[in-house]
């Protein structure tokens, strides 16, 4: 078995695998040099570096190059359906294998060579950057390219899938929110982002087997504005008017303000079809309601 599936991966109906297979094709290809080809790569250079150096103890760094380089691999298979992980984990390998790896055997290198192989290991220790930069833009790619445009028929894989999800924010910070789609649940979420430590957040998420029904609906003008989120430290995040969707779960009704009501509903429901092993529904009659 692949460490990249050929086909589109968690796709049970043919007609979702015909229609996604052209993006997953492109995104194998980016996501393989991204986790696999670049990561060896920069394992690779600094196993030349150690040989520049002329001393077995060079060799230690292509060890703690290749440590993160080999975690990568064996958690392909079980990442490859986290689209959102892939840049963020190229990120941490790429840093892994720089401190771990290439920064230590370039050292080496360059104090232990002759002056012609000491150019050599200045040549091979940027194209080690290039390697760890390249890694992450084709992890971005690879999302990007998986994901975008939205289609409902995303619903009907395995990915996670993350979507925007509109707020105002009366006090003036710096804030994200979220919808995300997993394969057992869905999550909306908000965090306020305040120096370099994580702020405050707030996560709401109910399984799939307690969404009964999701609503498209459109959210009034209200004075005072409607509270969507509360935060730990009480940052209140408020939903504006416009397009929403209205969840009514076993938990109760849960409204999570939206850009396309419709093509987020279609998302949900093809996901909880998923989950429950139908087939999706169509997106043809889409029920309208007030929040």
């Amino acid at each position: 078995m692949p460490l990249i599936p050929n086909v589109v991966p968690g796709v049970a109906a043919p007609q979702v695998a015909v229609l996604l297979q052209a993006r997953w094709t492109r995104t194998r290809l980016l996501l393989r040099w991204s986790a696999v080809v670049l990561p060896w790569a920069v394992v690779a250079i600094c196993a030349v570096q150690a040989v520049l150096a002329g001393s077995w103890w060079a060799a230690v760094p292509a060890v703690g190059a290749a440590l993160p380089a080999a975690v990568r691999t064996a958690r392909l298979r079980h990442d490859v359906l986290d689209p959102p992980s892939w840049l963020p984990t190229a990120f941490l390998v790429a840093g892994g294998q720089l401190l771990l790896g290439a920064i230590p055997a370039f050292g080496w290198a360059y104090s232990s060579a002759p002056g012609a192989a000491r150019a050599a290991a200045g040549l091979l220790f940027v194209v080690v950057w290039v390697c760890a930069g390249t890694s992450c833009a084709l992890a971005h790619r690879a999302h990007r390219g998986l994901l975008t445009p939205v289609v409902p028929a995303l619903g009907a894989t395995g990915f996670a899938l993350v979507l925007p999800v509109r707020f105002a924010l009366a006090a003036p910070d710096l804030a994200s929110a979220r919808l995300r789609l997993g394969t057992d649940r869905v999550t909306w979420s908000a965090r306020l982002h305040r120096g370099r430590g994580a702020g405050p957040a707030a996560e709401h998420g109910v399984p799939w087997g307690d969404v009964r029904d999701v609503v498209v609906v459109d959210l009034p003008h209200q004075t005072p504005p409607r509270t969507w989120l509360t935060l730990p430290d009480g940052s209140v995040l408020h939903a504006p008017a416009g397009p929403a969707v209205l969840l009514r779960t076993a938990r109760g009704d849960w409204v999570v303000p939206v850009h396309d009501g419709h093509l987020v509903r279609d998302l949900l429901l093809t996901r909880r079809h998923r989950w429950a092993g139908r087939p999706p529904g169509g997106p043809a009659n889409t029920p309208r309601g007030n929040p």
